[in-house]
Order: C-alpha cells, then structure tokens, then sequence
C-alpha cells in the first residue's frame, strides 16, 4: 500500500528532515524540495529522495506535506509561479504540517480546492527525538475520508493520530498545545533560576525537577536545554515561540477566550528575544533570567 502514494515534502528543517526520512524509510516514492538546496541534497544522499528546484516540482506526487517556519514561508511554497498552486491538479492532497492560525489553514484549503485538490492541516506536537523515532503526535483537521486516504503517510511520522474536525481544528489545538508548553517552559526557567540564585546547583534542582509532580514529558526531554544553555542544537528558536503565542492569542481575541498567561509569556519570550536571544532554544529564557539577575533586574 506504501508504494501506491507518492510524496512531496516541502520544508527539511529540524523537524522536518528526519518527518521526510520516516516516509522515505516506510517505503513511499519521495520528492523533497526545500529552500536551502544542501539540506534537501543531504536528505536525498541518505534516504533515496529526488530533490526538485522548485515547489511545483511536487505537485505532481499523490500527497503534497508541507513544514515551513511561519506563514510567509509557507505562503512561499504555495504562492507564485514556482509555487505548489501554479501546478496542483486535481485528486491531490495537500497536507500542511507547520504551526499555523486556523484561518490561514482554511485559506490554503479554499485555494487547493479551487484546484481540485484537498487539504488536511496536520501541525505535529513532540521534539526532535519523537520526529526521529516516527512517534509524534498529529492534530489532523479536515474530512475523514482524506484523512482515511492518506493515514499511511501521516502513520509514517506519528504514532498518534487525532481527527479533530473540520480544517483548522488541528492548528487550533496546536496553539492550545503550545500555550502549554511555553507556560511550562517558561515556569521551569523561572523556578530553576531561583533554586539557583538560592545557592542550589543547577543539575540538582533539575534532578529534583525530573523527579517530582512536575516532570512532564517535556521536562524531561527539555533537560540538557535548560542545564547547559548555548550547548545543544535549537530544537525551537526563541523568536519562534513568540510567533506562536502571538497566533495563540490572535486566535483567543477571535472568539472571546481569555488568554492572560499566554499574553504574559508571550512578553517574556519577547523580552528575552530582543536581548540577544531570538535565535537560542526557547529554553534560553531561563539564562535570560540569570543575566537579568546578575545585572540587578527584577
């Protein structure tokens, strides 16, 4: 059954790289295309993929999966002559797996429809490590019977696999999702940075951490970020966070649902970017917090 849909994946970024690894391996035909050529060449040398010049080198396969940044680097894919749309025939499905506002999902799927074509907006929820192991989490919204279609390519790089409704659902329970999580990592930064400034060493509190009422997943497979800052490859840049909040709360000031954590965290985040911080792991806000400290801030 894998060796009848052929894939287009869109995006070999840190994520998405070893997501595009796990459909090759699973056995399904793979075009890759992404905006570093290199990063899409290296994939191809190890995987077997062909590599296209453009994103409209992809339409021709059966599903289109798409792992951009942001919005405009998605709108990048679909949009203009080399774009996805410019090529898109009809039966193909079009499977958006970024971190997006609902409405911008909608949008994507209104414009594949105009080319016969359908869409599912999958964004994903688990590290590096889980996109490696093919065990993410996948928030899927759109009919059923797409999702139906292409489940074997979305079970190539989740192990579970959630329909929440119509377009647009899956975006918004990743936003929900990640206001979570970036409250989580913000109060870990906080409570480590204190048990620190108290005169408790790092890797101590941390153990503790790990080991109590708070270790969720994420506390534990966030704990080299937080224990040794600046060391480890960016699993979520900084700046990224904040692009995330912002849509979470573009989302609550829609439909009326208080959000005042995720607006303080929001500004947390955002502070800490623009103090030479935008490109470190998210986990940095917690050594933003140090230097604040060491220089006598509150």
């Amino acid at each position: 059954m894998s060796e009848s849909l052929s894939v287009g994946f869109a995006g070999i970024g840190r994520m998405g790289r070893p997501m595009a690894a796990n459909v090759a391996k699973a056995g399904f035909p793979l075009m890759v295309w992404n905006r570093t050529r290199q990063k899409a060449e290296e994939l191809a040398a190890e995987s077997g993929a062909t590599v296209v010049p453009t994103p409209a080198g992809l339409a021709g396969c059966d599903v289109i999966v798409t792992m951009m940044a942001d919005g405009p680097a998605t709108e990048s894919v679909y949009e203009g002559p080399d774009g996805l749309l410019a090529a898109l025939t009809p039966g193909k499905v079009c499977i958006d797996m970024a971190t997006l506002a609902p409405s911008h999902m909608r949008s994507l799927a209104e414009r594949a429809a105009r080319k016969g074509a359908d869409f599912l907006d999958s964004p994903v929820s688990g590290s590096i490590a889980l996109a490696t192991a093919g065990t993410l989490t996948l928030m899927v919204g759109g009919e059923a019977a797409v999702l139906e279609r292409v489940r074997p390519v979305l079970a190539a790089m989740g192990a579970k696999i959630y329909h929440m409704g119509g377009v647009g659902t899956g975006a918004t329970v990743k936003l929900a999702v990640n206001s979570i999580i970036f409250s989580l990592g913000e109060a870990v930064a906080e409570g480590l940075v204190l048990a620190e400034r108290a005169g408790i060493a790092r890797s101590t509190a941390y153990e503790v951490f790990a080991n109590s009422a708070i270790s969720a997943p994420f506390v534990q497979y966030r704990r080299e970020a937080y224990e040794r800052p600046g060391e480890i490859p960016v699993a979520l840049r900084m700046v990224l966070a904040v692009k995330d909040l912002d849509l979470a709360l573009d989302l609550a000031g829609e439909i009326g649902a208080p959000l005042p954590q995720a607006r303080l965290n929001r500004d947390i985040y955002q502070e800490a970017a623009g103090a030479g911080f935008a490109d470190w792991d998210m986990s940095g806000v917690a050594e933003y917090f140090r230097r604040k400290a060491a220089a006598g801030g509150a």
